[in-house]
């Protein structure tokens, strides 16, 4: 023994390594997240590294002949020492290569770093008889062959290197916690692995290094509360997805129920207006007959137009709960906005034995600027849901004004009733979506609990507010402020002049042109073949797509109505398997998608699959003559 031994002090590094990660070891052992993807390759990590660890420091503390310790020994422990070295960065680079690279895209790389471990193990087996790595001579000193680095420190190096690479690459992939742990911890462990092979070994700071490494991963990215927190999130991702599949299957449905409800509409109101129509042609033989019907097809008009624009509202819940409620503004008459509302709210109140009393300030200015139809649902829903909650008295409107300019005006729009009241507790949920208060007063009494939701919502998009006062068991007041501009001069037709003749609507002939509609529905024929006899053309129609797709084949159309959802062959499988049939004669002739389905965004999506516009049902007359005439030729159309 060599007299006044002491630990060489490069192995210092390592005894304190070993001793914070023994620490950390006993810390992680009890960790409750054990079932993590990489907690167990972690620990495996830990462990190789502290046996490296071991085996490092007993070489560097008795690896010494001149101690006594046999040749053959010492030449064992540095042989172990360096194994278990190449073995730690290799468990390191496997760690990080399976936590970054979860869809195994890499696996070329472990197969390469596993034929040069291989490939080392056998060379340092054969180095214990040939001496030509790592060796003692007979007299006891320590030598390294020209072979040492490049075969010792190759390795790992690989090992550490690509992973970084990797980890390079998949970056993008990675949170801001993991990138900086495992950025960090690669970095320190290469860094040290190159230190010590460029000093030959005479400072050992690879292990020390990829302690600190271990050290930074566990606290970064193994710990219980990571563990939980990505546990957490991931359940939050599976709820987003459930979110997504349960919406998306919400506006499934709301496209199919949108098509169902419109498409009877469509015939009621497109019927409707021909009636309309043709009644001003018969007025002069008979007008009290006449007159009679357009009161009562006016009506109906009207009506279903208020019933058209709920519907709209209750099925695009998407844009509802959005706010994305698209409003637009033109100039209308408030007097007789207030007075077709009237008409038709006193009947109901009437029907339920109230009475119905209206007040207007009449120096509010009568040319307004705004939504008609909002403010008009506006107007409608405050009155029905004061009919609905009122069983004797009578329901009252103020409509006055506030804050008025030279350009505009806030109406001040009062609704009182004489009804069941809400409870004061209630007040706050009374403009909640889907709210029924007080429903064990209230269970016979219908409806969605959208009418209140949908009239603050239309409100805020317009800049107003609504509040209520109400005392219960005698009666609520709701009051509704909604700033509007001041029209200098209308340009909408008088009430009187809104439904013209036939020859006054028709305002060009097409009678060279050939249409072709193709709709499901004979209703829905009737009403586009109707509203396009006016323009002196050749229609024909089909029952289905296959029936299109024939006539296609056999004659040349100048515009082409289709319809969406048919049985079989939908409008727009249809319209790609006609550009896809070589005897089509139809490749340029505009298709116009004419279609129930009218959810918030489906006229962009129409337009991308190729159709040339969109019009949607119920079909108003005007807007189906404006389509008409943008997307035939000019030669075609003679102006009347």
């Amino acid at each position: 023994m060599i007299a006044n031994y002491s630990i060489p002090p490069k192995t210092y590094f390592e005894i304190a390594s070993l001793g914070y990660l023994l620490v950390l070891y006993l810390i992680s052992f009890n960790d409750p997240n054990r079932t993590f993807r990489s907690y167990k390759l972690f620990r495996f990590l830990e462990v190789n590294m502290i046996l490296a660890l071991i085996v490092s420091i007993m070489t560097y503390t008795f690896a010494y002949p001149e101690l006594g310790t046999p040749i053959f020994l010492c030449t064992i422990l540095r042989t172990m020492d360096s194994i278990m070295c190449v073995m730690a960065s290799r468990v390191f680079a496997v760690y990080l290569l399976t936590y970054v690279d979860t869809k195994g895209q890499f696996k070329w790389i472990s197969l390469i770093g596993n034929v040069l471990f291989s490939s080392y193990l056998i060379l340092m087996a054969l180095n214990l008889p040939l001496r030509f790595i790592l060796w003692y001579e007979a007299d006891g000193t320590y030598m390294h062959g020209s072979l040492f680095v490049p075969i010792v420190f190759s390795t790992p190096v690989y090992y550490l290197a690509s992973g970084i690479l990797i980890l390079i690459s998949r970056m993008k992939s990675l949170g801001p916690r993991e990138k900086a742990a495992l950025s960090i911890a690669s970095f320190v462990t290469l860094l040290g692995t190159v230190i010590q092979a460029a000093t030959n070994g005479i400072i050992l700071l690879s292990l020390p290094f990829g302690a600190i490494g271990i050290f930074v991963l566990y606290f970064s990215l193994e710990t219980s509360d990571y563990h939980q927190l990505l546990s957490n999130n991931e359940k939050l991702r599976l709820a987003e997805q459930d979110a997504i599949k349960a919406n998306r299957a919400k506006s499934d449905f709301l496209a199919s129920m949108s098509h169902e409800i419109r498409t009877p509409l469509n015939a009621v109101l497109g019927m409707d207006e021909l009636i309309l129509l043709a009644t001003e042609e018969k007025k002069d033989s008979d007008p009290k007959f006449a007159g009679l019907i357009k009161e009562y097809a006016e009506n109906i008009q009207d009506a279903g137009q208020v019933l058209l624009s709920v519907i709209n509202d209750i099925l695009d819940l998407t844009k509802i709960e959005s706010g994305k409620m698209e409003l637009k503004p033109a100039p209308y008459r408030l007097h007789s906005l207030i007075n077709d509302v009237g008409t038709m709210v006193r009947v109901k109140a009437e029907q339920k034995g109230l009475s119905y009393v209206q007040n207007t300030d009449s120096s509010i200015p009568d040319h307004l600027i705004g939504d008609e139809l909002r403010i008009r649902q506006i107007m409608i829903n405050l009155l029905n849901n004061a009919v609905k909650y009122t069983d004797s008295g009578r329901i009252e409107m103020d409509v006055s004004m506030k804050d008025l300019t030279d350009s505009s005006v806030c109406l001040c729009i009062c609704v009182k009733d004489t009804g069941i009241g809400i409870k004061e507790e209630d007040l706050p949920e009374i403009f909640g979506d889907f709210q029924r208060i007080d429903e064990e007063h209230n269970h016979k009494i219908e409806g969605t609990g959208l009418g209140l939701s949908i009239v603050k919502r239309m409100l805020g998009l317009m800049g107003g507010e609504i509040s209520v006062t109400s005392e219960y068991g005698k009666g609520s007041v709701f009051t509704a402020l909604v700033p509007q501009q001041i029209s200098k001069e209308l340009r909408d037709a008088p009430a009187s002049e809104k439904y013209k003749k036939l020859g006054e609507v028709i305002t060009y002939h097409t009678p060279d042109c050939q249409y072709l509609v193709v709709d499901d529905n004979r209703l829905n024929l009737l009403v586009a073949t109707r509203f396009l006899d006016g323009l002196k053309g050749h229609i024909e129609t089909a029952r289905s797509g296959e029936e299109a797709l024939q006539k296609m084949r056999t004659k040349k159309y100048d515009l082409i109505f289709m319809d969406h959802m048919m049985p079989d062959l939908d409008g727009v499988r249809t319209y790609e398997m006609s550009l896809e049939d070589p005897d089509n004669l139809n490749l340029d002739s505009p298709m116009i998608m004419m279609t129930a389905n009218a959810l918030s965004g489906m006229r962009e999506e129409y337009l991308n699959k190729g159709f040339a516009d969109y019009i949607s049902k119920p079909i108003e007359i005007n807007e189906l003559l404006r389509i008409v005439k943008l997307h035939l030729p000019p030669e075609k159309v003679t102006v009347l």
